[in-house]
């Protein structure tokens, strides 16, 4: 895949992640990366189609993470999932559905789908997680195994948030080390 492309959704991605989606234009991304809007155009006619393709390539990064995680047991397989946005905290990055959720009614139509499936792709695992964990007795907890889920995944969203805003890495480090006692 080209280069320039590749480098155009990295850019578009971190700055969804550091300012939300609609905070930026192309010119922000041809200013990283030194060329015109022009050439964003060539690979993204409408700033939704890079959008889409951003939330696209996090739906295969999840899918690719949770097809890795399989043959974990499933407590190793929840830790994995806690931790999977540290490196977002020393940028002071929210995830993707973080970034875009809060500003959903405002998102092309496309977009907006999009992050449905995503948001469902992540909830789904999730679910079932807790739930065949919770048959085997690896995890504990009262809640059905989709309100967990909810709790649970909304709980890293909004720790992101806060620790974003707060800038204190601590904030997200202790709420982690809650939801892992399970």
């Amino acid at each position: 895949m080209n280069d320039t492309r590749n480098e155009i959704i990295r850019i578009g991605s971190e700055l969804i992640r550091s300012v939300g989606y609609n905070a930026f234009s192309y010119a922000d991304i041809a200013k990283v990366l030194n060329i015109k809007n022009a050439a964003i155009h060539y690979y993204f006619p409408t700033k939704s189609d890079l959008g889409e393709e951003i939330i696209k390539r996090n739906i295969d990064a999840f899918n690719e993470l949770i097809s890795r995680w399989k043959t974990l047991s499933y407590k190793q397989q929840y830790y994995n999932y806690i931790h999977m946005h540290d490196s977002f905290i020393n940028n002071h990055w929210v995830c993707i559905v973080g970034a875009l959720a809060p500003s959903f009614d405002t998102l092309p139509e496309n977009m907006q789908q999009k992050l449905s499936i995503l948001i469902n792709i992540i909830l789904d695992w999730l679910t079932n997680l807790l739930d065949v964990g919770l048959k085997s007795n690896d995890f504990s907890f009262a809640e059905q195994p989709k309100i967990k889920a909810l709790m649970i995944h909304s709980t890293l969203l909004s720790a992101l948030q806060i620790t974003k805003v707060l800038r204190d890495n601590t904030v997200y480090q202790n709420i982690q080390e809650g939801l892992l006692k399970i």
